[in-house]
């Protein structure tokens, strides 16, 4: 998944105490556990294995309602099976039957527990069925239906990511069972039904009804059982190896097909190559929602995403599908055909399914794209230690371990056991388990089966314990046995405790003279402080010296430079990430602004990559008077949106001497910069403001942010109608991020008209999270005034009160 839930806290753990010598004495062992243990994360037991399910609904949209019959088919585990429990929330059980026959039950608020009579005995095989009735508030979502314009696209989708298909199927909802599943849908002809796997037969039923059958071919996880239902065109495209892609998109909107769904095929390929495993299902899907409550869904072979990703050729240069696309498509084989036991073996599947997407971008754009990302991972991971140090193997090890850090700890398995290396060994791993459910362990021992290496250590202090190493770096010239060397002495300075130790890891050192010419070594660096000595016969003088070339490994760097040395390396040095490193190095170099101006035009000049160049306009527009102008206006026609952006965005007030530098901007290909020209230029030159306003008048941009901007304009000048406009697109009519983007826009304008409350409360009900927070956010804040907690009630009072949303009416309305 691409957005992923708010982790837990830990509310109980047991320590495990591994002492230094793990890391210089490694016995071969098999680890199973994270230092930070939490009672609870073992995957749960259950006594049956489910082996088939077939569901079979009917749908009341515009009441959320859920008809449905479900059937598991299933082989005992245990000696004796008393009693089997099923996940059921609120779920009304009309009927159940054991081998088609009435068997006891009992419902709780979250389960239905069925009582075989007699007990049922090791390897019986049978079927357990439910016919309910269900009224979910998460799970499945009915999008549009209640909206009385009639102007929301009308959908029902689902997420069944982490446990929420248990609200609307009374089923096992885990990940630690697989299963073959059969979807049966009747609804409305009117509509598309998209399911997993194959679809069967389409049946017309004269009542203005058709019945669509779905059936997946192997088994997976219950979660990933999907339904989307909604208008749809659909472009069908078919792989390499003769897989079909069926890419859906809006009616309406043709233009949106191509750069939305930019290499879809290829990706496909290349990971088919990459991995050495094919494609492990019938066909792949790709299904655009609206109001998705993350960013999109792996379900196998269908997947579901935000339809915000949905683009123009001019959003595709602001934001586009193409990383999500990658990532999604990853977890196919990662998530969907291996499938971690519990929580705690969620980074098998993220993780990898975002390493992967940074690697193609490589595929596609270069090296330099690659070193960028990783710095990405690398920082990311830093971050997150700053709040907590816990390990990437523990169920609440948060986001930016699970799938950045995660990247990160694969990227180095590549760098420290070899890129081919670590790809016959994932290989291994994926046929091995297919079909099944991994944890962290079996990744470990393909390391043993494939290469006959020992790897504990690299597991030990990258996913089983916390933290990334904090080197100090030094370096100084010297004699060796009465030779000339280059002394480098790094220490680990980070904090070591029970969850953090000293790293161990072969990291490459390179000494750069003066001449071009280089020594290189890769010394393994280990314990609290380590000496590496570099001969140098010749005496050669050094330009600069670079401790891991490339910041393969992750960690916090101090290695403090003279101006003199990060000049040599900003020119020297072969890659990208380490002549950006000697830039940023130079931000507080005062060694005169005409020689920085130049430097910065030079490195503007020889550089590609859009984060030097857009470093330069940083620096370039912190240079006294007129500088750095130079830099500013080629950054502003740059061909990288990215600079273009870090041009207007150099500035808090725009300078008079780059106007018309800006002005242009009004024009760009780019939406966001449109929206970003026109705020800035009319904060920076309020005399202008009519004409920019006049100049945008026609623009919308993605998710209607030009618009709202625009309207944010106007309505500060006290135009009614611009405040009329930005209410309704805070109302149902509208995505959610559009109305996010209007309910912005009135908060900072200070203005809640009532047709504005009432859309704003509408949003706080809604069950996209993402929305709901935004608005009782929004509504909190101006109902500290009285004239506006009077209209905030008088919306509430517009709104019927049911068990679901009663809670927030009063909260509101206090």
């Amino acid at each position: 998944m691409t957005i992923a839930r708010p982790t837990a806290s830990v509310f109980a753990f047991t320590i495990c105490m591994l002492t230094a010598v793990v890391f210089s004495v490694a016995q071969p062992h098999v680890p199973t556990r994270t230092t930070v243990f939490v009672p609870g994360s073992e995957p749960r037991e259950h006594p049956i294995d489910i082996t088939r399910m077939v569901v079979d609904v009917r749908f009341k949209p515009a009441e959320g309602v859920v008809e449905g019959r479900v059937s598991h088919h299933f082989t005992v585990l245990q000696r004796n099976a008393d009693s089997i429990l099923f996940d059921a929330i609120k779920i009304d059980i009309l009927q159940a039957t054991l081998g088609g026959k009435p068997v006891r039950f009992r419902v709780t608020d979250t389960s239905v527990i069925v009582y075989p009579s007699p007990r049922l005995a090791w390897d019986v095989t049978d079927s357990i069925a439910f016919t309910y009735t269900a009224r979910p508030r998460r799970g499945i979502y009915f999008v549009g239906w209640t909206d009385s314009t009639n102007r929301m696209r009308k959908q029902i989708w689902t997420q069944g990511q982490g446990i929420d298909n248990r609200h609307w199927i009374p089923m096992y909802d885990e990940m630690n069972d697989k299963m073959i599943t059969e979807t049966i849908v009747t609804f409305d002809s009117a509509y598309t039904v998209i399911s997993n796997g194959q679809r069967g037969t389409v049946t017309s039923n004269g009542d203005g009804t058709k019945t669509w059958h779905y059936r997946m071919t192997k088994p997976h996880a219950g979660y990933l059982l999907m339904l989307a239902i909604g208008k749809f065109a659909v472009d069908n495209r078919t792989s390499a190896r003769g897989t079909p892609l069926y890419l859906y998109s809006y009616p309406e909107f043709p233009e949106q097909v191509e750069p939305t769904y930019r290499y879809s095929v290829e990706m496909l390929d290349w990971l088919e190559d990459e991995l050495g495993v094919p494609y492990p299902w019938e066909s792949y899907s790709q299904v655009p929602v609206a109001d998705f409550i993350f960013g999109a869904m792996e379900n196998t072979t269908a997947t579901i995403f935000g339809d915000f990703f949905l683009t123009d050729r001019r959003g595709f240069l602001d934001r586009s599908y193409f990383g999500v696309n990658v990532h999604e498509l990853t977890h196919q084989w990662f998530g969907d055909l291996i499938t971690g036991r519990s929580g705690t073996s969620i980074w098998l599947q993220e993780s990898f399914a975002t390493f992967y997407p940074h690697l193609y971008t490589g595929v596609l754009h270069g090296d330099d794209h690659v070193q960028w990302g990783r710095r990405g991972f690398h920082n990311a991971a830093l971050a997150a230690s700053e709040k907590d140090r816990l390990p990437i193997v523990h169920p609440s090890s948060g986001t930016a371990r699970v799938y950045p850090k995660g990247a990160g700890v694969i990227d180095m398995m590549r760098s420290t056991f070899g890129v081919d290396e670590t790809r016959r060994v994932i290989k291994h791993y994926l046929n091995k388990h297919a079909y099944a459910n991994v944890q962290t362990s079996d990744l470990y021992l393909a390391f043993q089966d494939v290469l006959g290496i020992t790897p504990d250590w690299f597991f030990d202090q990258w996913l089983y314990r916390g933290g990334e190493p904090h080197y100090n770096v030094a370096w100084s010239v010297g004699q060796s046995s009465g030779r000339p060397v280059t002394t480098i002495s790094v220490a680990q300075t980070h904090a070591v405790d029970h969850l953090v130790g000293y790293f161990r890891m072969p990291i490459s050192i390179e000494v750069h003279y003066t001449d071009g010419s280089k020594d290189s070594v890769r010394p393994w660096i280990d314990g609290q402080s380590t000496t590496v000595t570099v001969p140098n016969p010749k005496s050669k003088p050094i330009a600069f010296v670079l401790f891991d070339p490339g910041s393969y490994v992750m960690k916090k760097l101090s290695f403090s430079k003279p101006t003199s040395e990060l000049l040599a390396q900003l020119k020297g040095a072969p890659l990208m990430i380490d002549r950006y490193d000697a830039l940023v190095g130079l931000r507080d170099d005062t060694t005169g602004t005409t020689r920085k101006a130049q430097l910065l035009a030079d490195v503007f000049t020889r550089e590609a990559f859009p984060a030097m160049r857009s470093e330069c306009v940083s620096q370039a527009a912190k240079l006294p008077g007129a500088a750095g102008y130079d830099v500013v206006r080629r950054s502003a026609a740059d061909p990288s949106v990215e600079v273009r952006s870090a041009a207007l965005n150099a500035y808090a007030v725009l300078p008079a001497e780059l106007r018309g530098t800006f002005e242009a901007l009004l024009s760009d290909s780019s939406y966001a910069i449109v929206e970003r020209a026109l705020v800035k230029l009319s904060s920076s030159f309020p005399d202008g403001r009519q004409g920019y306003l006049a100049r945008t008048a026609g623009e919308r941009g993605a998710h209607q942010r030009i618009r709202v901007a625009w309207l944010e304009l106007t309505a500060e000048g006290g135009d009614e109608r611009a405040l009329d406009e930005l209410a309704d697109l805070c109302g149902p009519s509208w995505e959610f991020i559009t109305r996010q983007n209007a309910i912005h826009a009135l908060r900072r304008l200070g203005q809640l008209p009532i047709a504005a409350a009432r859309n704003i409360v509408d949003a706080a009900l809604s069950a996209n999270g993402r929305l709901a927070a935004v608005a009782s956010s929004m509504l909190n804040t101006m109902g500290e005034s009285v004239r506006h907690k009077s209209i905030i009630r008088k919306a509430v009072a517009q709104f019927q009160r049911t068990s679901s949303n009663e809670a927030i009416l009063d909260s509101l309305s206090r």
